[in-house]
């Protein structure tokens, strides 16, 4: 997911920033990051993973559908994006796999016409 700053993470935890640090960073329980130029940084995976849920990422949608079923519905469109990406692989792995079977028919096809017209060995006419 996405790399946030500490005070970003903590908003999106619905804490403060020394919360944070003290309760959930000290102690080992969130893991910090640091990006390249040498801020800390935390993975929103990490304060999902911690928190459950994000409070700085309500959609109008969301609490649309759960005002009227009554229970949490949070479509996670990463992991809708991953299985899209992943069955066009699939897609053209098949395709692939059809062009290296007619590249093997067209393959197997000339050799047998390579061998049906071989000459005869250069010591048979002596034999004749």
């Amino acid at each position: 997911m996405a790399l946030v700053s500490i005070s970003e993470a903590a908003r999106l935890a619905g804490c403060t920033r020394a919360n944070l640090y003290k309760t959930y960073i000290q102690t080992g329980k969130l893991s910090v990051t640091h990006d390249h130029q040498g801020k800390p940084k935390v993975d929103t995976a990490e304060v999902l993973r911690v928190f459950g849920s994000l409070q700085g990422d309500s959609n109008p949608i969301d609490t649309g559908i759960q005002s009227l079923t009554g229970a949490s519905v949070t479509p996670n469109t990463s992991q809708e994006k991953e299985v899209q990406m992943l069955r066009e692989q699939l897609e053209e792995a098949k395709e692939r796999e059809q062009w290296y079977r007619q590249q093997i028919g067209e393959l197997t096809s000339t050799i047998k016409l390579l061998e049906h017209q071989r000459p005869a060995p250069f010591w048979q006419k002596w034999f004749k």
